[in-house]
């Protein structure tokens, strides 16, 4: 099965003569011509529906009306100007808007920038005002952006610090406990090495916050045990510890609920946003509790571009339809169908199919394969890579996490009628895998995860 690809493939060599190679992590020679709701067209015309929303940041599709038209009125005004020196309307319109779903309704304050990655910056930078402290703990398998601050917490993959360090010092990963563990497991192991930390060589009085994903995202959609996250929450009110939830990936109801922290009854101290913050365009933002906002004085963390006003007039768009009733009756529904669907696909292919994770519309699938020589379940790298490729030869757009998730994140208002047929390609394509249909040139493309 091959797809017409020849002006993808002509733009694709244009791209290797003057693109660095570090900013793909490509799966398949897809060039994008335009994007439509939940449907993607490239630029030979072959039609493909998302199961990626632009990485999480289109979590209301492409040109979505009310979006657009925002857009629109914004630009009449004017495109941007810099907030760093004239106060800016739609700054002040979202972050009222911002605030006033803070979990657990404390006051609180927002810091804008330009992406989730100075967003995790931000965080540090007041995490360390406000405290006086230094030192930041993260998790095993979370990945907090690009930036020399948000990479020096990140610890998902050696391909994004080597050859790039020294990195931001008192930076502390531990591991993380996913809510595939058993209770009993949990309670017994979750805090058992930053304990040890805290008796032999990290302070806790020196501690300044601790920053988690409730849902590791590039990790493959691992939602945090709840045991684990009370623990943990509990120990950072016990050392005066910042609790920062870093929601860059879930927020804007990815998971069902405006945050993920809010599945776990916890008040965060900060949160750290970007992606779908913007509705599509580039925004980033730290929000936290007022008296850790007033810590930093200008021009301490501020940009010339950052709150753009056309990302701001976007955000408060979106902000706006997701509040009402028709959004979330359907992101209700959709939910209900993204259940049903990972379900049947498990049920259908027991012996390949063999975990779900992940919340709401914000999902993976880890396929595995039996080891010939150790008798055991194993990542099927190979098999998920097939997998995916097929499903983009069928016309679904879906990417891979670590070594075999299929990483499902399809736009929240994804028509269901799409997501039927998304996961219908999935199915087809596992099959056809398990018959020996795909072959191994497929391989050729394979440059991610």
């Amino acid at each position: 099965m091959t797809l017409i690809t020849k002006k993808s493939v002509a733009w694709i060599e244009r791209d290797e003569k003057v693109i660095a190679p570090c900013q793909h992590f490509s799966y398949f020679p897809l060039t994008i011509h335009k994007v439509v709701g939940d449907t993607i067209f490239d630029q030979d015309d072959n039609r493909f529906i998302d199961f990626l929303s632009s990485a999480s940041s289109l979590n209301l599709g492409s040109g979505f009306p009310a979006v657009t038209e925002a857009i629109k009125e914004q630009l009449e005004l004017y495109s941007q100007y810099t907030p760093a020196y004239i106060f800016n309307t739609k700054n002040i319109s979202y972050a009222e808007r911002l605030t006033s779903v803070y979990p657990g309704g404390v006051s609180a304050k927002v810091c804008f920038g330009n992406c989730g990655s100075d967003a995790n910056d931000a965080a540090i930078k007041f995490a360390r005002a406000y405290t006086g402290r230094s030192k930041i703990i993260t998790f095993i398998n979370g990945y907090h952006g690009s930036t020399y601050g948000s990479i020096s917490l990140s610890a998902v993959t050696t391909r994004m610090r080597s050859k790039m360090g020294p990195f931001l010092p008192d930076i502390y990963n531990f591991p993380f406990y996913g809510d595939d563990l058993e209770d009993e497991v949990c309670e017994r192991e979750c805090l058992k090495e930053i304990e040890r930390a805290f008796e032999a060589y990290l302070p806790p009085e020196e501690v300044a916050a601790v920053i988690i994903e409730p849902l590791q995202g590039d990790a493959g959609l691992i939602a945090a045990h709840k045991i684990f996250m009370s623990k943990l929450y509990a120990l950072c009110k016990k050392h005066g510890i910042l609790f920062i939830t870093e929601e860059v990936q879930q927020a804007f109801f990815r998971t069902g609920k405006w945050f993920s922290i809010e599945h776990y009854d916890i008040v965060p101290d900060g949160i750290v946003m970007g992606k779908s913050l913007g509705a599509g365009l580039p925004l980033g933002a730290f929000m936290a509790k007022k008296e850790i906002m007033d810590s930093l004085p200008a021009p301490a963390h501020l940009f010339t571009l950052g709150g753009h006003a056309l990302a701001c007039a976007a955000g408060c768009a979106a902000f706006d339809y997701m509040q009402g009733e028709e959004f979330q009756n359907m992101l209700a529904e959709n939910e209900k169908a993204m259940e049903f669907h990972i379900n049947r696909v498990m049920e259908k292919f027991p012996r390949v199919v063999t975990k779900k994770s992940g919340k709401g519309m914000s999902r993976g699938l880890a396929l595995t394969r039996m080891d010939p020589e150790m008798g055991n379940l194993i990542p099927d790298e190979v098999g998920t890579y097939k997998v995916l490729f097929r499903s983009y030869e069928k016309g679904l757009v879906i990417i891979s996490l670590g070594k075999n998730v299929l990483r499902i994140q399809p736009p929240l208002n994804i028509q269901p009628e799409n997501l039927k047929r998304g996961f219908e390609i999935i199915e087809e394509s596992i099959q056809e895998y398990l018959d020996g249909k795909i072959s191994d040139d497929v391989l050729k493309y394979k440059k991610g995860w």
